[in-house]
């Protein structure tokens, strides 16, 4: 082949394949198929990586979101409970007066959270937490301040150490609650957190001021 008939050849070649791709997608397109297919594989996987991750990702949410509801369910209960065994002991009438406000507060709050548990969460039923490390770590809260209130009892302090004991509680069921209210988009449960909080909040203040008296 001499030199025009080579020229003439590339010239035809030209007008009639087809033009490569330029930049990146053209380098991917240029690949062996065999290239091609691992590549279009990986991309793929890794896509399915990615959704799968946002999935995981806002189950836990939801799930972490489930174990606080639950603990403000547990916590109300328990501190419930020590009221009823312990403000009748108390011999302050103020005392015994902000112990019943406290109760009143504590028990609306419970209500309204098992409302939500069934209603937002879909707890079919909350006598008992679906959660066993929920329900172990609530329980030693329960021991611990149950054992104080009647230490104080035996020591013949108990005004002071109820005071004080249940000031504490207040502060700490608010903290639970005001982590509660920043994980949820729930708008009826952030209603049910806000009044809590803001009588829970009064509340604190006026044990608080009974312990320092």
């Amino acid at each position: 082949m001499n030199n025009k008939d080579y020229l003439e050849k590339i010239a035809a070649d030209t007008r009639t394949g087809k033009p490569k791709a330029k930049g990146l997608l053209g380098t991917i397109a240029n690949l062996p198929p065999t290239t091609k297919k691992l590549l279009l594989g990986g991309v793929i996987a890794v896509f399915v990586i990615m959704i799968f991750g946002i999935i995981v990702s806002g189950g836990g949410d939801k799930n972490k979101e489930i174990d606080l509801v639950e603990k403000i369910n547990l916590r109300t209960e328990n501190m419930m409970e020590d009221i009823n065994s312990y403000n009748k002991l108390v011999k302050s009438s103020e005392l015994r007066s902000l112990g019943n406000s406290l109760n009143a507060v504590l028990t609306e709050t419970n209500y309204a959270i098992n409302t939500s548990l069934k209603e937002d969460f879909g707890v079919k039923s909350t006598t008992k937490t679906t959660k066993e490390k929920t329900q172990i770590d609530e329980d030693a809260i329960m021991e611990e301040m149950t054992a104080t209130l009647e230490n104080g009892r035996l020591n013949a302090i108990l005004d002071r150490v109820y005071a004080r004991e249940f000031a504490y509680q207040i502060a700490m069921l608010i903290a639970l609650e005001q982590e509660t209210y920043s994980k949820t988009k729930k708008e009826n449960l952030r209603s049910v957190l806000t009044s809590s909080m803001n009588n829970l909040d009064s509340l604190h203040t006026q044990f608080d001021d009974f312990e320092a008296k």
